[in-house]
């Protein structure tokens, strides 16, 4: 039986290629995260990922070696790259792993590297390091956590009084966010340059050699700030990228340099930059698919990101040729106003487009919604997908114009 180990929780698009494909899989999920972690169930492990000698333990309840270990959330990174090395598989190395999941780390990787890739940071300790970092660089500033994902609690600065303000926010929300959403992860600021440009991220697939994979198809994103919000969520990620050649090719270049820092090996990785005046700067790498890669690359280009990220964690060659190159864009929706969720605007017009591909309405009627800086996650989910490039942007000038999250 060929059985695949799926780190903390499973996707059902994993689950449901696995299974297309002919592989067993088992599930090793976390105690903190299972509403019944004493039922036995029969693809189920269930551990606690905040004690690193019991996870391992756990691991002698298989039946069988696994072909290979893999997750697609970003808190069961570190744990899946222990777990390769122990049951000898191929993984991220550990040391990879700690600095794709820790921005501090990671910034400190790309200062090695021959060109400037990533913004002056710092770590934030206390308030003194955060106001040392203030006076000397200038502002904008970006206050944000180390080790979190999804612009959790991450906040623009303008001013002193501004930083200050967004620190003592955060330090009043950070313990709860972390419970919530990185519960296995100790609590860390970084305080860095604000990059002013606009935002776009790649996919690759690192081979055993630590050769990069990179898919030339760039994504491009709208930020919250970007259509008036004073939030800085991802509104949306769209494909084909409007960027000309010859910035493409400085763009794959600093993924390329940023991948390479980080010593990453049989793993995905995701690399958001910033175009800026002075070139691309990394904001991030994350070592897994994008959000909504799966779907959006398989519609707009016929690849097969899930297929890709297995061969990677199985040691074997990705295959990232394009068949086509169609319009897909994805958009976040959130609150512009925190309050009761009320609906989401033009839903029956919306439902009738000839480009919707997906929607999921994820806010409760009568619930609390807010800011992703606040720790709230979106309201609802959009995708637009259609062949015919006109009738595509008409409907997402439509989305862009005439939907958005009421509030009361």
């Amino acid at each position: 039986m060929r059985t695949i180990l799926i780190v903390g929780k499973s996707f059902s698009g994993l689950a449901n290629f696995l299974l297309e494909h002919g592989y067993d899989f088992i599930v090793l999920r976390d105690k903190k995260t299972t509403k019944f972690p004493e039922k036995k169930i029969k693809n189920r492990i269930v551990t606690d990922f905040s004690d690193t000698h019991k996870m391992l333990e756990s691991l002698e309840h298989l039946k069988q070696k696994p072909m290979a270990a893999v997750t697609v959330y970003e808190n069961y990174v570190l744990p899946t790259a222990i777990i390769a090395k122990q049951l000898g598989l191929y993984g991220l190395p550990i040391k990879s792993a700690e600095a794709c999941t820790d921005k501090y780390l990671m910034r400190s990787l790309f200062m090695d590297t021959p060109e400037k890739i990533s913004p002056e940071f710092a770590e934030v300790n206390d308030k003194q390091s955060l106001q040392d970092f203030a006076n000397n660089h200038t502002f904008p500033l970006i206050l944000k956590p180390a080790n979190l994902a999804k612009s959790l609690l991450v906040t623009k600065s303008n001013s002193m009084d501004e930083l200050m303000k967004n620190y003592q926010k955060a330090q009043r929300l950070i313990q709860e966010t972390y419970t919530k959403y990185a519960p296995e992860r100790k609590p860390k600021l970084v305080v860095e340059e604000f990059l002013a440009g606009s935002v776009h991220s790649v996919d690759a697939f690192i081979d055993k050699n630590g050769t990069p994979h990179i898919l030339p198809q760039i994504v491009d994103y709208q930020t919250g700030y970007d259509i008036g919000f004073d939030d800085n969520f991802h509104y949306s990620r769209i494909l084909p990228t409007k960027l000309s050649p010859e910035k493409q090719t400085s763009f794959l270049h600093c993924a390329e340099l940023g991948v390479k820092a980080l010593g990453m090996k049989n793993s995905p990785a995701h690399i958001e930059i910033i175009m800026t005046k002075n070139g691309p700067k990394i904001v991030e790498i994350g070592a897994r698919n994008g959000g909504y890669r799966e779907r959006m690359h398989y519609l707009a280009n016929g690849i097969d990101i899930t297929k890709n990220a297995l061969n990677v964690a199985m040691g074997e060659q990705p295959d990232i040729t394009a068949t086509k190159n169609q319009p897909v864009a994805v958009l976040e929706l959130f609150p512009k106003t925190a309050g009761i969720f009320v609906g989401v605007k033009n839903e029956e017009k919306l439902h009738k487009l000839k480009s919707l591909n997906y929607l999921s309405i994820k806010a409760q009627n009568g619930a609390f919604i807010g800011k992703s800086s606040d720790g709230y996650k979106m309201a609802a989910i959009i995708i637009l997908h259609n062949p015919d490039r006109v009738q595509f942007q008409k409907d997402l000038d439509f989305v862009n114009s005439e939907v958005e999250v009421m509030t009361a």
